[in-house]
Parts: structure tokens; sequence; C-alpha cells
């Protein structure tokens, strides 16, 4: 009975350590991505932004609103009805018509920034959405590999205590079974607790209401990343929102500044006024017309200085677009490197460290069967295949999140669309 037991550890391990989770009830990272992209808030508000500065835009490029004036003058003790003369006056100041070009065209550039910003928010909630999901697949992973090995555990206390009854294994190996099964079944706990803490992450992405829950978590086993960096680099600097967005911000600087020069250029006053002269009897008609003077010699240090505040604006946003496309670069290299050694330590797990943990069971387990080995080595063994392959697939989570990192720093939502 003993060695039956015992020969059935050693068959039924690798097949319960390594056989993959159902398929019922799984939540596709697909389907996450379509629902963060219609639900999230953040998302929606930079949406919301992105429309408010496209109405900005007609705004900017039309004439300030016309004033009308209503005088009385000559009212002896202000009496209202004595007044010598009414005049009802229709105002309108007219900038010089470039100067509304330049208006336009600057409210034309904010309105491209915020659809940047939008653009640069949304790959921002998706990558922290595919990190947390990335969390909760390893975490989910991590769950049902310790309830395995606990099932395991369980049935080598069985053998144990059936070898202690016969009087061929000590107390001590009961005991030293009994409390590696609880570590494990502690180790599930705590593991339980952290998925909890990765949904409601999810959830709170996709403002998901109270009480709602999430399925198994899927990721591929096959770890994709077939274009080179340079590849990556070139495409971050033709997509990435942030740097189209710090581009435009050297546009807009200049343009700025074209507008600080234009102010040197006069605008103009123009008005229509009627007049009643209830004592002579007079009506009549007035017509305004005025100028400002900017070169005037008290108003130019003003002027200068925003013009010498845009130019270094102009220097300003060129270092900072500089900035930003060396720091994108150095990022995705970053995030590339690690991507690469995750795919080749799992490689090296699958082909090399897994097999010999297995084979190292089993062999741990046929001699503790046959009464050559030490309960020790079967629990050692166990514990290190256990966390050999929790290790794989932390390896897989960190390559799942570089990939997203990529994702972001180049600006698009799956590197499928390069290729």
């Amino acid at each position: 009975m003993i060695a039956y037991l015992c020969g059935l550890l050693v068959a039924l391990w690798p097949v319960a350590a390594l056989a993959a989770p159902g398929a019922q009830d799984t939540t596709l990272l697909g389907d996450l991505v379509r629902e963060a992209l219609s639900r999230s808030p953040e998302i929606e508000s930079a949406r919301e932004q992105m429309a408010a500065a496209g109405a900005r835009i007609l705004q900017e490029s039309s004439l300030p609103p016309p004033e009308l004036i209503f005088m009385r003058e000559g009212m002896p003790s202000f009496r209202y009805a004595d007044a010598m003369f009414s005049r009802v006056e229709l105002m309108q100041m007219i900038p010089f018509p470039t100067k509304l070009s330049v208006r336009r065209d600057i409210a034309e550039i904010g309105a491209e920034h915020a659809h940047h910003d939008h653009m640069e928010k949304e790959f921002d909630v998706l990558y922290r959405l595919k990190s947390a999901y990335a969390e909760l697949w390893y975490l989910q992973q991590s769950i049902l590999l310790t309830r395995r090995n606990g099932d395991l555990l369980r049935q080598t206390l069985d053998v144990v205590r059936a070898r202690y009854g016969a009087g061929n294994a000590g107390e001590e190996d009961v005991l030293k079974a009994a409390l590696e099964s609880a570590r494990n079944d502690n180790l599930v706990v705590s593991l339980r607790q952290q998925e909890l803490a990765a949904k409601s992450m999810i959830m709170g992405l996709l403002d998901r209401p109270e009480g709602d829950t999430l399925g198994t978590a899927v990721i591929p086993d096959s770890l994709a990343l077939d274009l080179p960096c340079d590849t990556l680099i070139a495409s971050a600097m033709a997509y990435r929102p942030m740097l189209q967005h710090d581009s435009l911000v050297v546009v807009e600087q200049k343009t700025m500044l074209s507008a600080s020069r234009q102010e040197y250029i006069p605008d103009f006053r123009v008005g229509v006024q009627y007049m009643t002269a209830p004592v002579t009897g007079f009506n009549g008609w007035t017509v305004t017309a005025g100028i400002t003077i900017p070169f005037a010699p008290w108003t130019l240090a003003a002027r200068g200085g925003r013009i010498d505040e845009s130019e270094a604006g102009v220097g300003r946003a060129a270092a900072d677009l500089a900035s930003a496309r060396a720091m994108v670069r150095s990022q995705i290299r970053d995030s590339y490197s690690h991507a690469a050694s995750d795919r080749e330590q799992v490689a090296m797990y699958r082909t090399t460290m897994l097999p010999a943990a297995e084979h190292a069971l089993r062999a741990a387990l046929g001699a503790y069967g046959s009464g050559r080995g030490d309960l020790l080595m079967v629990l050692d063994a166990s514990r290190t295949l256990r966390d050999l392959m929790i290790e794989e697939r932390m390896l897989r989570m960190d390559f799942a999140r570089s990939v997203a990192a990529l994702e972001k720093e180049i600006g698009v939502r799956d590197l499928t669309y390069l290729r």
C-alpha cells in the first residue's frame, strides 16, 4: 500500500503541476482594453478636454464683442430729464487682421495639444491596465500551482502517516510534512489577498461598480519580440503622442514669438454715435475712428521684454523636445533589454531548470518510497519545483509588462501594428 501511494505521487505530480487552468470564466485582455477605451474616467476627461480645446478655435479668431454706450450729458444737479444731450454709441475694436490669424493658429495648436494629451492618456491607462492584468495572471497562476503543490503535500502526508503507522518513519517526519503543508496553505492565503488587490486595480481603471469581479486572466505561452530595438525607436519618433506634443510646442512658441512681434502693429477702433439735444432740437450722427499707438516710447520696454521672453521660449521648447526624445530612446532600450532577458530566462527555465527539478522530485519520491531516501529531500524537491514554476510565471509577467511599456513608449496599442 505504501509503495503504491509513493508510486502514485511520482506519476501524478508533473501532470498536476503543469496542467493549464480551465478556460471557463476567463477574462481576455482584449475585452478589457476595449472596455477601458470606452469607460475609463481618465480617458473620458481627456476626451472632453480635447473637445473644449477645439471649441476655443472659433473664439480666438473672432472679433471682440462690440460696446454699446448710452450717455446723458449736461444734467443740472443730476436731474435726468434736464440733460442737454443724449448720446447712443456703438463701438467696435478691430485687431489688425494678421493678429487674428496668429491667435487662430495658436488655438489650433492648443487643440492639437489636447488631442496628443488624450492619446497619451489612453496609452498610459492601457499600460497600467496591461501591467495589472499581467500581475493578476501571475497571481492566479501562483495560486493554482501552490494549491496543487498543497494537494501533493497532503498526499505525501498521508504516505508519511502510513509509514509511521507501519513503523517505517519517525514522528518528526509526520510533523515536518504537516508543517510544510501548513506553510503552503498560508502562502495561498497571501497570494489570494494580492489577487484581490490586482482585481481592484483593474476594476478601478475600468470604473466598474462595487461587487463586480473578474475571471481568469490568460497570457499566451509564446513570448514574441520580433522587431529590432532600432525599429521600435524609429516608430516612437514617428508615433509617440508626447513627442508630437513637444514638437508642436516648438511651433507654438515660434507662433507666439510672431504674435509678440505683431504687438508693434496698431489696432483699430471704429464707432457710430447718434446724438440728440432737446434744448436746441438738434439730432445728428457722429462717426468715430481711432488707432492704438504701440510704438509710444513708454510702451517699448514692455513689448521688447515680451519678444525676449518668446525667443527664450523657442529655445526652451527645442531643448525640451531633444530631452524628451533622448528619454524615450533610453526607456525603449531599457524595456527592450528587460523583455529580451525575460524571454531568454523563460527558455532556460523551460528547457533546463524545470525538467531537472521535476526529475529531482521524481527521484526523491522514488527513493523515499523504497525506503532509501529522506523526507526532507522530498519536501525540498517539491518546494523547489513549485518555486521554479512560480519564478517562470513571474518572468512571463515581467515580459508582458515590458512589452506593455514598449507599446506606451512607442505610442501604439499593440506591437503587432508595427509588423
